[in-house]
C-alpha cells in the first residue's frame, strides 16, 4: 500500500533557490540535499542538530499533514523559502500507537511500520518507517510561508 507522504528536513543550502540553482551539494549537514541524492537513511534519523527526540525510536518519520513536517523544515539567513520532500511510503501492516514509545528499535512484531495517531501525545499523525527500501523521495515543495501577522 504505497502511499504519498510528507517530510520535512532542513537545508543547509541554496538548491532550488532559483532555475539555476538546481545542483545538489554535498555539504554533511544539508539533510535535504542528502535525501535527495542518496534517498532516506534510518541511520542518519534523528543526527540533525536539536532532531534528536524520536517519538517511536529510530526511524524514518512522516506525516499525512504538511504542517506537521513544515515544523521539522528550516529558513537560510539569505532566504524565506523552506523545503518540503513528499515521499512513496511503503507502509505496509502499520503498528496503531497513541502513545510515546521511544524504545523502539522497529515496528511492533508482526507490523511493518508505526502509525502514531492523533490523541494523547500527537496533535498530528505521524508515520514511521524503519527500513531505507520502504521510502522514497518523489517530489520537492520550495515555499515561502505566510507570515503570522498577514492573517490579521
Amino acid at each position: 500500500n504505497e502511499r504519498l507522504v510528507f517530510h520535512g528536513t532542513p537545508r543547509h543550502c541554496s538548491v532550488g533557490e532559483s532555475n539555476s540553482l538546481t545542483d545538489l551539494c554535498s555539504k554533511p549537514r544539508c539533510s535535504l540535499c542528502g535525501v535527495l541524492r542518496k534517498s532516506f537513511s534510518v541511520e542518519r534519523a534523528g543526527t540533525a542538530p536539536d532532531r534528536n527526540f524520536m517519538r517511536f525510536g529510530r526511524g524514518i518519520y512522516t506525516s499525512n499533514v504538511s504542517s506537521k513536517a513544515d515544523d521539522y523544515t528550516n529558513t537560510l539567513p539569505y532566504s524565506n523559502n523552506k523545503v518540503i520532500v513528499i515521499a512513496k511510503a511503503l507502509l505496509g501492516r502499520a503498528g496503531i500507537l497513541h502513545q510515546t514509545t521511544q524504545t523502539l528499535i522497529g515496528p511492533p512484531a508482526g507490523f511493518d511500520s508505526v502509525l502514531g495517531e492523533v490523541g494523547v501525545d500527537l496533535n498530528y499523525d505521524e508515520q514511521v518507517l524503519y527500513r531505507d527500501d520502504a521510502i522514497r523521495p518523489a517530489y520537492v515543495i520550495i515555499y515561502e510561508p505566510e507570515s503570522l501577522s498577514s492573517w490579521w
